[in-house]
């Protein structure tokens, strides 16, 4: 059987170990090892997964704790999620440079900090280079590359659930979704503004966040003192997002830029609209089913969230769009079957097999 290592900074709870949990779960064809530079107790891991955390600090002693890692499973290829985990990989004994795939691009947005540019430097050393958006590859100006798209879980699925009852006597009021960590460019500042307006006009509403984060306390103490302190609910990070989802008729996303994002997805297979920054890798996945503005800009979301608040008709429409699209193109099935092909083509050096799977720049 084909064996794999995936190389990730962490093993915890976040998009890249969500795609990577989702890979080593139903990839029943290959067998994986998932490796690990850091570990927290909060992460996808079950009973069945094989795991390995790298407890050295040091650079040097880094790279020999993996070699004893790779002569004992002996992989075919290692997937690196990260920048340090390629350059750990890439000087390591018993794997050869056309063994790796560099799969750290997983923004839609170029991070103007040294590690952004070392990401970018080292992509284009790598021989093979794998993204979850076009977008991605080009803000790292990146000619070619390989794009594997991230895919939804069935349990995300709308018909799977019975949609609770909208008729006026039971809710007249729309309740509002987000699913996004507490970090400062994911920007929940623009959507407190948005709402700020809509509660000034008289429109109710009800808001969920869910995610957690260092910024927690700075919203906690911006709400206290809100319009909206009594519309919002930070709800931190839950099991069953799917619930909320079930509930809710609108998915709001500020994000500064994504490669693709779950929680879109996510949404869309629930059968949601979506409103939407118009940054990074997003619009590849909406196929203009969305409402979209300009990062930062809350009088375009307050405006946005008008249009699809007042028409009911329309919020079924787009979201009927958005489940079919995950439906059609973002299924995990679909990315595993992808991931496998890719995987394969690495092994056997012939590119034109996924030649659908490549993204080439033109110009």
């Amino acid at each position: 059987m084909v064996k794999v290592i995936h190389f990730t900074s962490c093993i915890r709870r976040g998009g890249i170990e969500r795609q990577v949990s989702e890979i080593i779960r139903y990839s029943k064809n290959i067998e994986h090892i998932w490796v690990s530079l850091h570990y927290s107790k909060d992460n996808y891991l079950n009973s069945e997964n094989k795991w390995y955390t790298i407890n050295s600090r040091n650079i040097i002693k880094r790279i020999k704790e993996f070699n004893k890692v790779v002569k004992s499973f002996k992989p075919m290829v290692v997937v690196c999620w990260d920048v340090a985990p390629y350059i750990i990989a890439l000087f390591s004994k018993g794997i050869r440079r056309n063994q790796i795939i560099n799969a750290s691009i997983q923004h839609g947005i170029l991070k103007k900090t040294k590690r952004g540019y070392l990401r970018m430097f080292i992509a284009h050393l790598s021989k093979y280079v794998m993204a979850n958006s076009q977008a991605g590859l080009r803000v790292n100006k990146l000619k070619k590359g390989i794009i594997l798209y991230n895919g939804v879980n069935e349990r995300f699925n709308k018909e799977n659930y019975i949609k609770e009852d909208q008729s006026p006597n039971k809710r007249d009021y729309p309740i509002l979704v987000s699913i996004m960590n507490m970090i400062l460019y994911k920007d929940y500042f623009t959507i407190f503004k948005s709402l700020e307006l809509l509660k000034l006009e008289g429109i109710n509403f009800t808001y969920y966040i869910i995610g957690d984060g260092p910024l927690r306390a700075n919203y906690e103490l911006y709400l206290s003192k809100s319009i909206i302190k009594n519309n919002v609910f930070l709800l931190g990070n839950i099991i069953s997002p799917e619930e909320y989802l079930g509930k809710a008729d609108i998915f709001i996303h500020s994000s500064k830029g994504e490669g693709v994002s779950n929680a879109i997805l996510e949404a869309m297979y629930m059968g949601l609209p979506i409103i939407t920054t118009d940054k990074g890798g997003t619009l590849e996945i909406l196929e203009d089913n969305a409402i979209t503005f300009s990062y930062q800009d809350y009088y375009a979301l307050y405006e946005g969230l008008k249009i699809l608040i007042s028409d009911r008709k329309l919020r079924k429409r787009m979201g009927e769009k958005s489940h079919s699209i995950v439906k059609e193109k973002f299924t995990t099935e679909r990315m595993v079957r992808n991931y496998e092909r890719i995987i394969n083509t690495v092994i056997n050096n012939n590119m034109e097999s996924i030649s659908d799977l490549i993204y080439i720049q033109k110009g």
